[in-house]
């Protein structure tokens, strides 16, 4: 017979796409105990500190980092990408964190960091399903044009001409939003200058 937990684990797996993390199990009333010996039984994989796949769950690297650090929020070449504002799949991924964060899992991945003010760090996130249908954490297009901006000279030409020219062919911008991110980051003049042809 099927232990109620057993159905409480089951749910949470595939609420999450077969991906579960220990403190979502925990914070169900399930004792951590009661988990591993369900996943030894159900032969979850360990994909990483505290998170388990089930065996027909796709191991996707970009929401598994963010299960991990919830704080990084997919940025710069990584965010053009998800918006389809890039020609290529950027490597390595590009996280944006506080600053002072510190995080040895996100070096010893090699994940490019970028770190900002607190402040900056929440501006602009919203949520996007990863190309295997995870939720992840990802700078809006208006913040991400902000970030490409303000890190010109670090991008590659062709890349930031095509994310620029590739936003202002959109129809779902909002050039209001655009300039209220760069108020708030001091990129106003910086946005009308690159803007300024195209607007």
């Amino acid at each position: 017979m099927r232990s109620l937990k057993q159905n409480a684990i089951e749910k949470l797996l595939a609420e999450n796409n077969g991906i579960v993390k220990t403190a979502d199990v925990v914070a169900a009333g399930i004792s951590k105990e009661t988990f591993y010996k369900y996943a030894k039984s159900a032969g979850l994989e360990k994909a990483a500190h505290g998170i388990y796949l089930s065996p027909s769950a796709w191991a996707d690297e970009m929401y598994l980092l963010q299960a991990q650090i919830p704080k990084a929020v997919y940025s710069h070449e990584t965010a053009l990408y998800l918006h389809d504002l890039a020609e290529m799949e950027p490597t390595p991924l590009t996280v944006t964190v506080p600053a002072k964060y510190n995080s040895p899992i996100l070096a010893e991945k090699g994940i490019k960091i970028v770190y900002v003010k607190k402040e900056w760090h929440t501006l602009g996130v919203c949520h996007m399903l990863s190309p295997a249908g995870y939720s992840l954490a990802v700078y809006d297009m208006e913040r991400t044009i902000c970030d490409s901006i303000r890190k010109r000279s670090e991008m590659d030409v062709s890349a930031f001409n095509y994310a620029v020219t590739g936003y202002m062919k959109r129809k779902d911008k909002n050039l209001n939003r655009l300039m209220e991110y760069a108020k708030a980051m001091r990129l106003e003049k910086k946005i009308r200058e690159t803007m300024g042809v195209l607007f």
